[in-house]
């Protein structure tokens, strides 16, 4: 198999593990959900001595810094996935700009069923979670124009000599 199609499948397999992933998170209860979170804070805390119901030096309380920390992973976790999706795009054929507009929108549905399952585990909807993941598709799709710049040129160096 040629490795631009071992690359590609590459992709598709972290993209699906990710959407699952993404999606397999919005399932858990509010609480489950908190106590994930709350698992990454226990990490932080160390670094800013937050106890809780407590303030740090920051002015920040346990609980911001918990909001913060499930706000960051959806930037993170939209990030992911809106870089391995338009991996996916760039590596099917040149580039072009509806591809970045055709991985917004999916980025963006993918969003929706997120929140909407949410309402079904009982945790809720928030429309400002959607803008947070956009801000996510916006930084995957940088890394992914960066990355694919980088590589583009780098090959047609390579074609050169």
């Amino acid at each position: 198999m040629e490795r631009k199609k071992k690359v590609l499948i590459f992709f598709y397999i972290t993209f699906t593990i990710s959407l699952i992933l993404v999606w397999g998170q919005s399932c858990f209860s509010r609480e489950d959900s908190r106590v994930s979170s709350d698992i990454v804070v226990e990490m932080i805390k160390p670094i800013d001595e937050l106890e809780t119901g407590y303030r740090s030096e920051n002015g920040w309380t346990y609980t911001q810094l918990s909001t913060y920390v499930r706000k960051f992973a959806h930037v993170i976790e939209y990030a992911a996935l809106s870089f391995q999706l338009m991996c996916i795009f760039l590596l099917k054929g040149k580039r072009k700009l509806v591809w970045y507009v055709n991985c917004t929108f999916m980025i963006m549905l993918i969003a929706l069923i997120d929140e909407t399952i949410q309402i079904f585990s009982n945790r809720g909807s928030e429309i400002g979670d959607i803008w947070i993941d956009i801000a996510g598709n916006a930084l995957g799709l940088l890394a992914a124009f960066i990355i694919g710049t980088i590589v583009i040129k780098r090959s047609q160096k390579e074609r050169a000599k």
